[in-house]
């Protein structure tokens, strides 16, 4: 081999290695551009779970309060309900009894009758 066969082979070994370096370097851009894409939808992502346990802790709290409320309010109708039952039964006791006591004679019903009194003769 002479010296021009020697240059050629290291000018093509250098070519190639130069074109390979300038692959690989293309092929590193490549996967950097790729990486700090995924990177942006990571945070993303994040941002929204973050939006998401903010919401979802924001309805567990309002729900939390209409329990709170409705409980309430079931209870206070509760006790209207049962005061309402109380108030009819009384109601209904009273009527009861004035009838009994009606029937029985205890409350008399006609005018007021004076006493009997005859008429005596002289001895």
């Amino acid at each position: 081999m002479t010296a021009i066969d020697m240059e050629d082979m290291e000018d093509k070994e250098s070519g190639q290695l130069k074109n390979k370096t300038k692959e690989v370097s293309h092929q590193v851009e490549e996967v950097k551009e790729i990486m700090k894409r995924n990177l942006e939808k990571i945070l993303d992502r994040e941002e929204g779970i973050e939006h998401l346990q903010e919401v979802s802790a924001y309805l567990k709290d309002k729900a939390e309060n209409f329990k709170r409320t409705s409980d309430n309010v079931a209870r206070s109708y509760w006790w209207k309900n049962a005061k309402l039952i109380v108030a009819v039964v009384v109601i209904v006791l009273i009527v009861v009894v004035i009838i009994v006591l009606l029937a029985t004679g205890v409350i008399p019903t006609g005018a007021p009758v004076g006493p009997v009194v005859t008429s005596t003769s002289k001895p």
